[in-house]
């Protein structure tokens, strides 16, 4: 499978991954990687000739802009600003159901679940203070409808998610902790959500403000084109046009800011009963 590069310089090399891969592996046999794709099998090691640096990661199922630093000077500049939180990330992703409001700030706390801290690492929201454990993190996801709909005639919804901070799994365990479990979790749905081909989260677009080559990566839009997937849709309402690269930009641009007057606005937080 040929791997997209949507940017290379002298100092990083930006992809589109493929859902259903491995951004890298110390298992010699396994080829379903990033780095096998674009560089040598050790390339993620520092013994490696040519070592890759990861500055963020992708889950195996998740889709979309992947950057890497072809350096240790790049990887340290790219490493403060994700540290800082001044970069953005922009995803695309269907959710189970038709969401009632349109958009949300997200708060829960999120750390590993204890049931399973001693085998698979499944992470877990703590919708209260009661719940929250040492050993939690706080996160905070925002969240945008742009499409109500029917995928194999059941209801679904297309919304964007901004991360504000980066916990792993956070964008996963925030959308099933609303009750809005992303299309095609295996993980996050309990083992039961294994019938569309793939988990429908798709990271669409990367802003990294380094001083010397700011980068702002953004991909095609990844679902609609999916004959699989377009084949059982059925629109609903749109809330907002997306599929176009400019028209992507634009609710990203709507995301950003806190408040719109007139759009129906909910908060999740441990401070709230739901």
């Amino acid at each position: 499978m040929a791997i997209e590069k949507l940017y290379e310089s002298e100092n990083y090399i930006v992809v589109n991954k493929p859902y259903d891969m491995y951004i890298n592996t110390d298992d010699e046999t396994e080829k379903n990687t990033v780095t096998c794709h674009i560089a040598s099998h050790d390339s993620h090691l520092s013994t490696s000739v040519y070592p890759l640096h990861f500055v963020q990661r992708l889950d195996y199922a998740t889709s979309g802009v992947l950057c890497i630093a072809k350096n240790k000077t790049a990887a340290a500049a790219a490493g403060k600003l994700f540290e800082r939180r001044e970069t953005k990330k922009y995803y695309l992703a269907i959710v189970r159901g038709h969401v009632k409001f349109k958009r949300a700030d997200i708060e829960y706390n999120v750390g590993i679940d204890p049931a399973t801290a001693n085998s698979s690492h499944k992470m877990l929201a703590f919708t209260n203070k009661s719940s929250a454990s040492g050993q939690s993190r706080h996160a905070h996801t925002r969240l945008l409808v742009l499409e109500t709909g029917y995928y194999k005639n059941e209801p679904v919804s297309v919304v964007l998610l901004k991360p504000i901070t980066g916990r792993r799994h956070q964008l996963r365990v925030h959308c099933s902790a609303i009750g809005h479990t992303i299309l095609g979790d295996y993980t996050y749905s309990n083992a039961t959500d294994s019938s569309p081909h793939r988990m429908f989260l798709h990271a669409t677009r990367l802003l990294l403000p380094v001083s010397t080559e700011p980068l702002d990566i953004q991909t095609t839009e990844p679902f609609f084109q999916d004959q699989q997937f377009s084949a059982e849709w059925k629109s609903e309402i749109v809330f907002y046009k997306y599929r176009s690269k400019e028209d992507f930009r634009l609710v990203c641009n709507i995301i950003d800011e806190s408040y719109e007057i007139g759009v129906k606005y909910k908060l999740f937080n441990c401070n709230c009963s739901d």
